[in-house]
């Protein structure tokens, strides 16, 4: 129903090729709805939204950012599903490589960091809540395919040291 094109030879310096901009403090009575809001509630096995980009190098194809200093029980991105049915093959989020690639400084495929945090925190949880769990894992980290002569680390924990009484890993039973 809508269509843009932009031939976008040069920069785009300010609004980008197209632009929504909501100057207001506006809320909404469902957390569904939103200030943009895509909907196509009978797509079975369609992609309701793509974002594609051919040629990045240095680029983002896709930011969510808020400079604001306020947020408390909100989130940036937000992924659920209601799903009733066996999760096989992609995963409910999924992230995947499939060109040859090589990774610096840590980075990785998937690079979660933390600059700022402060006292008790915590950067990365994950947490099983069904009470008819019965062979549930929580984390699985697997490395299949490696060559003859593999030096690398499988799983590496790095802490820095501390004169406090604290320690690099807990693990507790309940």
């Amino acid at each position: 129903l809508i269509r843009a094109t932009s031939s976008t030879a040069g920069a785009i310096a300010t609004n980008g090729a197209i632009s929504f901009t909501a100057t207001g403090n506006f809320t909404n009575g469902s957390a569904t709805l939103g200030f943009v809001n895509v909907t196509a509630a009978s797509t079975a096995a369609g992609t309701i939204m793509n974002v594609t980009g051919g040629g990045l190098t240095t680029g983002v194809a896709l930011s969510v950012d808020d400079s604001g200093t306020g947020m408390t029980s909100g989130s940036l991105l937000r992924v659920a599903t209601g799903t009733t049915g066996a999760v096989a093959t992609n995963g409910v989020v999924s992230i995947r490589a499939t060109g040859a690639y090589t990774s610096t400084a840590n980075a990785g495929l998937f690079d979660v960091q933390s600059s700022a945090l402060v006292g008790a925190g915590t950067l990365v949880n994950f947490k099983l809540t069904s009470g008819s769990q019965t062979a549930a894992t929580a984390v699985n980290i697997e490395q299949t395919t490696t060559t003859t002569g593999y030096t690398g680390t499988f799983v590496r924990i790095v802490g820095s040291t501390t004169t406090g009484a604290s320690s690099l890993v807990g693990v507790t039973a309940v």
